[in-house]
């Protein structure tokens, strides 16, 4: 499967309501687009970097409904059973620890992490949490917008709808500049 069915395939599933399996799929654009552009770092380090390289487009995207463009933190559960309670993560690390690393390697997410259709951002007193899944779309724009995807394509060409305005993802394959001109990212 390459890389661009993995975006098709978690648009496909974003359209349908099928929240948790897009964010399988996007997590494993995020990782491929992140080892091309880092490729010797580890892992982690590279969709971190990525995920900090990429903010304004996922900021933009993510919280559009809000009239945010910059990154928010979040209060979130600790994943380490060792030191149970709440911290506070930067939106690269909620992206990477707690959204990509559980759909990647439990292919699913956490339990008191949902995704909506809604405009909303929700937290809860025991750690839950509730976002837009305008983040995916952020995520997955960031994924279309990497140089090093310039090769991609999505079957059946698909529409981005972000502002009032459309545009193929095909014709945004691997140019970030197009994509920020596109979402208004100065």
């Amino acid at each position: 499967m390459s890389l661009g069915s993995q975006v098709a395939d978690a648009m496909k599933k974003l359209s349908e309501d099928r929240f948790e399996d897009a964010v399988v799929a996007a997590s494993v654009a995020l990782s491929a687009t992140a080892r091309l552009e880092y490729p010797t770092d580890g892992d982690k380090a590279a969709c971190r970097k990525f995920l900090e390289k990429n903010l304004p487009i996922i900021s933009r995207i993510g919280w559009v409904s809000f009239g945010v463009s910059q990154p928010i933190n979040f209060s979130y559960r600790r994943l380490d059973s060792k030191a149970p309670g709440i911290a506070v993560r930067t939106m690269p690390e909620m992206l990477y620890d707690v959204v990509r690393c559980t759909a990647v390697h439990e292919a699913r997410l956490p339990d008191n992490l949902r995704f909506t259709k809604q405009p909303v951002i929700q937290l809860g007193n025991d750690g839950e949490l509730r976002l837009p899944i305008d983040v995916i779309y952020g995520l997955l724009m960031a994924v279309v917008a990497s140089p090093k995807n310039a090769d991609q394509k999505v079957e059946g060409d698909p529409m981005f709808s972000f502002g009032g305005k459309s545009k193929r993802v095909n014709e945004l394959w691997g140019n970030r500049s197009k994509v920020e001109t596109f979402i208004g990212v100065n």
